[in-house]
């Protein structure tokens, strides 16, 4: 986009706007943004180009005016003081209090090194209420749990954080306990209510150096709830297992894009073993599956789940290593708190919420949906 003239992304008009200050400084620009009545869930910001803002229907620019080199560099020194150096091996990411915001920075350079760059993720003040995110009844019960495993599964940016911070703030609110979180970085902060909440942030100048380390010094930290921010490898999985085997409740986030792919992955990064697999058996409690769609308006965007509740037959299935097995059971007798992401989506296509092409992105079994 470094001529915008040609780029063939929209810009938005005035009304929509809302009198963007053109002229203000980068950060009472972005605060603009994050305090409007805009839809967005991101912000993209490159060197000698406009502001993007990332919409559930795509790309916007902002205006047509670029930002400069000097607004970045001043930008980044909110954002990280000692940004010259950080950003010589790679990119950082910092969460901060921008006033009114809080909000996490991916800040990168790009082109060998000739210009700066930045995407913003915005994050709620507080926790939203479970049943505002649109999670049923049978999910919200996840936060009555004391113990155990709960998988919140799903690509990049499908509001799995956002699920997790409503949850503890459920549990924040009524009863009391430890819960601690690790995450990379901190996002939403979660208020001392009923609990005294621990957030640890991953990363060699954090307050531990990886999910896994913070995973083994939890438990000396006599946590009632814990929060593993991500499982990325197979010394974390075995520790949050390990943990949830132990006493406390641990919720911890996986990517995959369905229930069996996700405890696929999991069993992967246990070993496969039949002690391995029977281990989970016992310890899982649940999975919650997690897509966004646009909404067909493509002013926001609505949650889509799919939800599988432990009962005796999934234990079974788990301990014998049918994970393939889970998905037609879930289809043909389902169960108590369990439901299929095609059934989710149904639900949002008869209600006119979203299209038919973006359910068919978001599932990951189409001849099943068939619409």
């Amino acid at each position: 986009m470094d001529n915008h003239q040609s780029s063939q992304i929209r810009t938005l008009s005035y009304e929509e706007n809302e009198d963007h200050p053109v002229f203000g400084t980068l950060v009472e620009q972005i605060l603009h943004l994050l305090n409007s009545r805009l839809s967005f869930s991101d912000i993209l910001i490159h060197q000698n180009s406009p502001l993007l803002l990332r919409q559930p229907k795509g790309l916007v620019a902002v205006t047509d005016s670029p930002i400069t080199r000097e607004e970045l560099e001043e930008f980044f020194e909110v954002v990280e003081p000692n940004w010259r150096e950080r950003i010589q091996d790679r990119a950082f990411d910092r969460s901060i209090d921008l006033h009114t915001a809080r909000i996490r920075a991916n800040c990168f350079t790009f082109q060998g090194k000739k210009r700066l760059g930045c995407v913003i993720r915005r994050f709620p003040k507080e926790p939203h209420a479970m049943a505002q995110l649109g999670l049923r009844a049978n999910e919200q019960k996840f936060s009555k749990l004391t113990s155990g495993l709960v998988l919140i599964i799903g690509d990049t940016c499908q509001g799995k954080s956002t699920t997790i911070a409503s949850m503890l703030d459920e549990i924040n609110k009524t009863r009391s306990g430890h819960i601690i979180t690790i995450e990379d970085p901190v996002e939403t902060l979660i208020p001392q209510r009923r609990c005294i909440v621990t957030q640890r942030e991953v990363g060699f100048d954090g307050d531990v150096e990886s999910f896994y380390l913070g995973a083994l010094d939890a438990l000396r930290e006599r946590p009632d709830v814990i929060v593993i921010g991500e499982i990325r490898d197979a010394q974390t999985a075995q520790e949050a297992l390990a943990l949830a085997e132990s006493g406390p409740l641990v919720l911890a986030t996986l990517h995959a894009r369905s229930t069996e792919l996700g405890l696929q992955k999991m069993l992967r990064m246990l070993g496969n073993s039949e002690p391995q697999q029977q281990a989970l058996a016992h310890a899982l409690r649940g999975v919650l599956c997690q897509a966004l769609l646009p909404s067909v308006e493509g002013n926001r965007y609505h949650l889509a789940t799919e939800c599988l509740t432990m009962n005796p037959e999934v234990a079974r299935l788990i301990e014998n290593g049918s994970i393939n097995a889970i998905r037609d059971w879930m289809e043909t007798k389902g169960g108590e708190g369990c439901h299929t992401m095609n059934a989710a989506l149904r639900v949002l296509l008869g209600e006119g919420k979203i299209a038919a092409e973006d359910a068919r992105n978001a599932t990951t079994d189409r001849l099943g949906l068939a619409v």
